[in-house]
């Protein structure tokens, strides 16, 4: 009976071996039929993308192509000695001489710009000059006399290929003007073959077969076949034959070869299924097959270039197109073939192998439960320890498995909390696992060694099923002691990237937001100053509003330092600095600026090694600092203590300092301390963003400049502060290492020189132009304004010769500056331009390097400062 059972056993299993075959070929067959329908449909995609962009490729290099002859002749024929020759040859007046003239000059050029001949027609299309007299007096070819009259009313023409006796040829024609403007005649080019047509599309060809050709209306190849030597093998062409002009685009009903003689009604034949489209159409495509003019199977797309009047053609053979797709086929049938074969002799040998995988799996099972580094133990339905591997024993500090077997694994192992309170078992997530029958991930709880020491954990509890009945969990875990560590570091690190790109972000909208208050700052301060050196009758009221203002300016021009700084493109002048001499130099304006409860201490280093510094923005930081710590204090009693010193900072030290990557060395530091009210956590990881404030009407760029300026000084800076036990600011500027010089340079005065001649104010801000108009003007210029770039180049087209220089803001709508002085540059090289801006010189002028720029001035701009920068910039001029 068991023979007979186990007879019938492997009979079913046979059947059932088949039939699952069978299903598995059928599967595999529908898969590779959608699979090639989806790799077909993939290529020809891919073959159509790469064929288009061929075809806007060769658009935009014939149209770049067109633009750079018809700019080098406009150039040419716009000098005004060569365009009075030619003015002479079309007004009747040349002689013999004169042409030889003309042709000596323009020889060299036509060699060197690869062009083969010239032609000088008159309003009429009659040749009046060429290179051979003996053509004096012809007609314009009639191939290109249908272009005279767009020629003559200003156009530029590239002409197709036209025949020849000589062969295919190409000109460019350009209308010639009198000194009045008027267009009196024609000058024509003949191209060398060097710049046909064929050039350029003899780059779009690819692969085998892939060619893109341009054809006309009448769809005669306008470029040169890929397929010459093919065209002559059937009768096309005729040997040394070109297929421009020669060659129409037409269908020829079938595939020629040289078996097969050429019909006699070839002019009947129809255009391609290409250029039909591309007559009806401008654009398209043909991704399902069509002959070409051989009568080969093709792909193609088609464009329509309006400028040139002609069509371009893309095609490749679709036999080369899909080749990747045939090759794909054919393996795919003959794995489905190897498939059959191995699926006859898996089923064959299925028996032996099922036998043999059960004892390896079993083997296996064991192996990997012994030699993985992760922990794993199971329970079974009363938590009881069913099996443990060796590195489940070696964490839980046991000798061997046998001391595991049996025993209940969470009063062993899990019986308390982190914080030391009991974990009682209806709680425990493994025995939840077990009921809920859900596999538990916990990362934040702790398990016991056997010496009653305890160890984070991660751990996976799973249910083991035996059919729909839970009979186990198994469990999974790590000891993750070193892993929280480096959590806890990459955290801080995380916070630090994240602070700083924030600043990084912010820094540059602080930048332009002073850009553009110091367009108004400009403004004002000219107008002001200005003002004031005209007052004749000394009205003191109007005086003092007047100073007043200029006191205005000047606070805002700081305040746009104070954003510059905290943006990190503040301009500084760095020079050895004692920061116990920087303190003591600003004593006065700290004790003046405090409440009357707040007492300042001073504990300044003596001999303290110098650091290479602003001392503005250094003066400028110190006193942001104990304004915060004042502010902290408020008007209660309390005291703020400045200290200075010199330390040895390491890298651990530097990682909670706030900064760009300190480097560990010897820094000096100014170390602010105050009584006050101190922060809270929140409060701490927002002090440094800009316009944050704890204050109800608070400036909100007064910290956040402090660290601009650290950063700025490739410093650090240390903070710690509790909530009612006040703050601590510590700066770190590193240590120079050797002396550095100021450079700084005192400015002279040139209140004595006055200028002369025209000077174009170009800016967008009309009260910032009109300021500098007045301050030129005092000087003894005359201007002229105008309002951008667009304007500017009109102004100075018409009155070039007479403009001295050019004041020019950087920022404007339109045509900002950069532009506008690279276009004046091409007009005049040696044009005088001094250029204004917002931003600090480095960053405004970082593009014009090389290219030069006259001179540059920081807005707000002053009339003593102008009148210096435009005496130099003259006397360079003289």
């Amino acid at each position: 009976m068991q023979e007979s059972m186990r007879a019938r056993r492997d009979i079913g299993m046979t059947v059932n071996g088949w039939f699952v075959a069978a299903l598995f070929l059928l599967l595999a067959s529908l898969l590779s039929w959608f699979s090639l329908n989806a790799i077909r449909s993939n290529t020809l995609e891919a073959v159509q993308a790469e064929m288009q962009a061929l075809n806007h490729w060769v658009d935009s290099d014939l149209a770049s192509q067109g633009a750079e002859m018809t700019g080098e002749i406009a150039s040419l024929i716009s000098e005004n000695m060569f365009l009075n020759k030619l003015a002479v040859e079309i007004n009747g007046a040349g002689t013999a001489d004169s042409r030889f003239n003309l042709r000596r000059d323009l020889a060299a050029w036509m060699v060197s710009h690869e062009y083969r001949d010239f032609f000088v027609f008159d309003a009429s299309g009659i040749l009046v000059a060429g290179m051979r007299d003996a053509e004096l007096g012809n007609a314009m070819p009639e191939a290109v006399s249908h272009h005279l009259h767009a020629v003559m009313s200003g156009s530029h023409k590239v002409t197709h290929p036209f025949a020849t006796p000589d062969g295919p040829r190409m000109w460019v024609m350009l209308p010639v003007t009198d000194n009045k403007g008027a267009h009196i005649g024609v000058f024509a080019l003949e191209l060398a073959e060097s710049r046909h047509f064929s050039v350029t599309t003899v780059k779009g060809r690819s692969g085998k077969s892939s060619e893109t050709y341009l054809v006309s209306r009448e769809g005669l190849l306008l470029s040169s076949s890929r397929f010459e030597s093919d065209l002559r093998d059937v009768g096309l062409l005729k040997p040394a034959q070109s297929s421009v002009l020669a060659i129409r685009a037409a269908d020829p009903g079938a595939l020629l070869t040289k078996a097969q003689p050429l019909p006699a009604n070839m002019e009947q034949w129809p255009l391609t299924h290409a250029v039909d489209g591309l007559l009806k159409h401008p654009d398209g495509a043909d991704m399902q097959g069509y002959r070409d003019y051989r009568g080969v199977r093709v792909f193609g797309v088609w464009q329509w270039d309006r400028m040139l009047d002609l069509g371009i053609i893309t095609e490749v053979d679709a036999d080369e197109a899909l080749s990747e797709y045939y090759h794909i086929r054919n393996l795919l049938l003959t794995l489905l073939a190897g498939l059959i074969i191995i699926a006859v002799i898996l089923l064959r040998g299925y028996s032996h192998y099922r036998s043999r995988l059960e004892y390896e799996a079993a083997y296996h099972k064991d192996l990997l439960l012994e030699s993985t580094a992760e922990a794993i133990y199971g329970i079974d339905p009363q938590g009881c320890c069913t099996f443990a591997n060796k590195s489940c024993v070696r964490l839980l500090g046991f000798d061997n498995a046998e001391q595991l077997l049996g025993k209940n694994m969470h009063a062993l192992v899990h019986h308390t909390h982190p914080d030391g309170t009991p974990y009682e078992p209806q709680s425990c997530h493994i025995m939840r696992s077990f009921h809920q029958k859900t596999r538990v991930y916990k990362r934040d709880e702790v398990f016991w060694r056997r010496d009653g020491s305890s160890f984070p954990v991660e751990y996976w509890s799973h249910p083991v099923f035996d059919g729909d009945e839970t009979i186990g969990c198994v469990v999974t875990f790590l000891d993750i002691s070193e892993l929280r560590d480096a959590e806890r570091q990459r955290s801080r690190i995380e916070k630090q990237v994240q602070h700083a790109q924030r600043l990084e972000s912010l820094g540059i909208l602080a930048g332009g937001i002073a850009h553009d208050f110091n367009n108004i700052l400009s403004a004002i301060l000219g107008n002001a100053a200005l003002a004031q050196r005209r007052v004749v009758n000394d009205p003191v009221d109007a005086k003092e509003k007047l100073e007043k203002i200029v006191q205005s300016c000047d606070r805002a021009s700081v305040l746009c330092r104070q954003m510059l700084a905290y943006s990190g493109k503040g301009k500084f002048v760095v020079r050895p600095l004692n920061l116990s001499d920087s303190v003591e130099e600003i004593t006065h304006l700290l004790e003046v600026s405090l409440e009357k409860g707040v007492v300042l201490k001073y504990s300044l280093a003596e001999s303290l090694p110098a650091v290479e510094a602003d001392e503005a923005q250094i003066q400028q930081l110190i006193m942001n600092l104990v304004t915060n710590a004042n502010e902290a204090i408020g008007k209660k009693s309390g005291v703020i203590s400045i200290s200075t010193g010199v330390m040895q900072a390491d890298s651990s030290y530097l990682l909670d300092c706030f900064g760009d990557n300190p480097v560990q060395g010897r820094y000096a530091y100014v170390e602010v301390n105050d009584t006050g009210c101190g922060m809270d956590a929140e409060t701490r990881d927002k002090i440094f963003d800009p316009f944050f404030t704890t204050k109800f009407t608070g400036r909100g760029l007064g910290m956040s400049a402090v660290l601009g300026i650290v950063r700025g000084h490739k410093g650090a800076l240390k903070l710690y502060s509790e909530l009612g036990r006040g703050t601590s600011f510590k700066f770190l500027l590193p240590v120079s290492g050797s002396g550095v010089l100021d450079q700084t340079v005192e400015l002279s005065r040139h209140d004595l020189w006055h200028g002369h001649g025209l000077i174009m104010v170009v800016d967008d801000e009309e009260t910032v132009r009109e300021t500098a108009i007045m301050m030129l003007e005092d000087m003894g210029f005359t201007t002229i304004g105008v309002e951008n770039g667009v304007q500017a180049l009109d102004v100075y087209r018409q009155r070039g010769s007479g403009i001295a220089g050019v004041l020019m803001d950087l920022t404007m709508p339109k045509m900002g500056g950069e532009e506008c002085f690279s276009e004046l540059r091409r007009i005049n090289p040696d044009i005088k331009v001094v250029l204004t801006s917002g931003y600090n010189e480095q960053d405004a002028i970082q593009h014009f390097t090389g290219k030069r720029l006259a001179a540059f001035i920081q807005k707000p701009v002053s009339p003593d400062r102008l009148r210096e920068v435009m005496h130099k910039v003259m006397e360079d001029e003289a």
